[in-house]
């Protein structure tokens, strides 16, 4: 599974970065405009050792507050693995986002870091505020989070193993891809995209819908093992009118084998084919010469033509055994391929 892609495409998507902000600091974001919310290039140069050096963050987020102030600037990694230089990298893009984005030097942006894992092992990296919420709010322009702190963690190895997961709130968009993610078989899986669907069925929240496909379709290839290859779920717009989730999921999936096998059938169909032609053109130079083989394989070029050759293949090897010149064999080959006639 592409994890930073995945989390890219969600949290591309206004409302999810807003959840996101609601969910690790709720208060926070009482005070936040996020309908003037705007993504921000996550790539920083800085001076160093005679050089400039380019350095590049996952994602980040300037937000107006509604009452002025100095606006917040949010930072976001995606991490699948535990990185235990994560606070050294936060503090370097806190620094380097604040310098690039103060447009006052008396009020600088108020940055607020936060790291989404959803690795297996437990987050052993140090620098983290972590729990729900994390953070308090001092004063428009200052926030006071929990002393030690380099970033606020989002955990889902902490959230299943302290219970946390339960907590969430329902009607929140990060918190349902954080409930797919928790899902360990098809079944579950399915069961629980159908009732995130139910909950942001409304028209306000079609782009919730795609992530939640985006997330089962990467969840599904990951279970898949061998058929990893396996694409996103569709629009699943049927849902709309009451259909089943799990029939729906399971008949488009039943299809999509389907489609797969019929393309490898397909596949192993053509290179016959082209095998076949192949050895017909090597028979035919040698006897008849190059020219007429190159004739041959004009003849043959076309895919009517091809499937007649697959019925009457061996009537055509045999002609060319049967045939003194090569205008002959042409000729029945032309009668074959042209007319749909047998070449007797």
């Amino acid at each position: 599974m592409d994890n930073d892609g995945i989390h890219k495409f969600a949290y591309r998507h206004r409302a999810l970065f807003a959840d996101l902000v609601r969910l690790v600091a709720p208060a926070l974001a009482t005070e936040l405009d996020f309908a003037r919310a705007e993504e921000l290039p996550a790539a920083y140069v800085q001076p160093g050792s005679g050089r400039f050096t380019q350095r590049f963050g996952d994602m980040a987020w300037r937000v107006p507050r509604r009452g002025g102030g100095a606006e917040l600037v949010v930072l976001i990694e995606f991490q699948s693995t535990v990185n235990p230089g994560m606070a050294q990298r936060m503090r370097d893009y806190r620094r380097l986002a604040s310098e690039r984005l103060a447009e006052r030097p008396d009020e600088p942006p108020a940055v607020l870091p936060i790291v989404l894992y959803n690795g297996n092992d437990h987050w052993t990296a140090s620098g983290a505020a972590t729990g729900l919420p994390a953070w308090s709010v001092a004063a428009h322009s200052q926030l006071a989070p929990f002393q030690g702190w380099e970033y606020v963690l989002l955990s889902l190895e902490w959230l299943l193993s302290s219970g946390g997961l339960a907590r969430l709130p329902l009607e929140n968009r990060v918190a349902a891809t954080l409930r797919l993610q928790a899902e360990r078989t098809l079944s579950g899986l399915l069961a629980r995209l159908r009732e995130e669907w139910t909950r942001f069925a409304g028209d306000a929240d079609a782009a919730t819908r795609r992530v939640l496909h985006a997330w089962t379709g990467a969840l599904l290839a990951q279970m898949g093992g061998a058929e990893s290859a396996l694409p996103a779920l569709p629009e699943l717009e049927e849902l709309k009118g009451g259909t089943d989730m799990a029939t729906v999921s399971e008949a488009r999936l039943g299809k999509w084998f389907a489609e797969v096998r019929a393309e490898h059938v397909a596949e192993g169909v053509a290179r016959e084919r082209t095998r076949g032609l192949a050895r017909l053109q090597r028979q035919v130079t040698i006897k008849f010469g190059a020219q007429t083989a190159e004739r041959l394989s004009e003849l043959l070029g076309a895919d009517d033509a091809a499937e007649r050759m697959e019925r009457l293949g061996d009537r055509v090897s045999d002609w060319i055994v049967e045939c003194e010149h090569g205008e002959d064999l042409i000729a029945r080959v032309t009668d074959l391929a042209v007319n749909g006639g047998t070449g007797a």
